[in-house]
């Protein structure tokens, strides 16, 4: 063993015989939080430098405990934090990680003054889980945006809207998805963000025309027309023009919109599926020929939208995802 992790091992364990002293309870003294929890957190980190993991998330647990007792919540939620991340890199332990990321999130919320960091520790446990658990995962994130919503900061919450909504693309669960992103454009407009309310109503359509659901999209189109923001966007005219070209069965133009750079700057999980939507009995015009109406398809677009990307998708027979 190195000489370095050997005397951060003998001073671990010289600051755990002092905690357990102050942690115990005789005829004559109470414990001693204040003076135990300290001590817990020099023996974690002692053991963390001589990798002693297991050791070191055992006493940051301890310490947390301690730190409880004494109603030092932030505290209290530093150590479960750092446990769990413990947990979560060296010890490959999903249950614990998600539980310890769920404690340090109840106290940093408990004590009042850090509800993003809560959010964000119920974030982490929602990530963890994803692997293992897709439903739990699910309803970790929607407990993060929960925390952002109850303690008025969801403008900071919008990026974790983001990392959900792929998450459910991920899970081919569209529907929840598109409502998602609709319930952003609300947010979104509740705290005046008209860049990102636009991305998510295109987001919204997309994600409804993706499933296949045409009469819904019709209806989104039309619940987010009432917004003149959203109809003013370059993404407004690509919505527009996405639905038209679903309900005229029209792929040639639909793929020349799913390319244009208003949507491939969507969030990347949302792009990508814009890009293999298929128009259900679509018609397409065959390469270097002209449409109906004597103008290329990608002109067309270009015009639309105000100068998108020209050019048209090669045919791509594969299931939606």
């Amino acid at each position: 063993m190195p000489i370095m992790e050997s005397s951060s091992i003998a001073l671990a364990q010289s600051y755990v015989k002092e905690a357990q002293k102050a942690s115990k309870s005789s005829w004559l003294s109470k414990p001693e939080w204040d003076v135990a929890a300290p001590y817990w957190d020099r023996a974690a980190n002692a053991f963390k430098t001589a990798r002693r993991y297991e050791d070191a998330v055992t006493c940051f647990v301890k310490a947390a405990e301690a730190y409880v007792k004494v109603n030092s919540l932030y505290l209290a939620g530093e150590g479960y934090r750092n446990a769990a991340a413990l947990t979560e890199k060296h010890l490959n332990d999903h249950t614990n990680t998600i539980g310890y990321y769920c404690r340090a999130s109840d106290m940093f919320r408990t004590q009042g003054s850090a509800a993003d960091k809560a959010a964000a520790m119920m974030e982490n446990a929602a990530r963890a889980c994803e692997g293992i658990d897709s439903s739990r995962a699910i309803q970790l994130y929607e407990s993060a945006l929960a925390i952002y919503e109850s303690e008025d900061r969801i403008r900071v919450g919008i990026p974790t809207f983001k990392r959900l909504t792929s998450y459910l693309i991920e899970k081919n669960r569209l529907s929840e998805a598109a409502e998602l992103q609709t319930r952003l454009g609300e947010v979104c407009q509740q705290v005046n963000n008209r860049s990102e309310l636009a991305k998510s109503c295109l987001s919204a359509i997309i994600l409804v025309l993706a499933f296949g659901d045409l009469v819904e999209a019709s209806k989104k189109r039309d619940q987010f027309g009432e917004n003149m923001a959203f109809v003013r966007s370059k993404e407004g005219t690509v919505a527009n023009a996405m639905v038209e070209a679903y309900a005229d069965g029209d792929q040639d133009q639909f793929d020349v919109l799913a390319q244009d750079q208003v949507t491939t700057f969507l969030d990347g999980a949302v792009a990508r599926l814009a890009a293999r939507i298929r128009v259900p009995g679509a018609r397409r015009t065959p390469p270097g020929a002209a449409a109906p109406d004597g103008d290329a398809h990608d002109a067309r677009a270009g015009h639309a939208t105000g100068g998108g990307a020209g050019g048209t998708a090669g045919d791509n027979d594969e299931d939606l995802l």
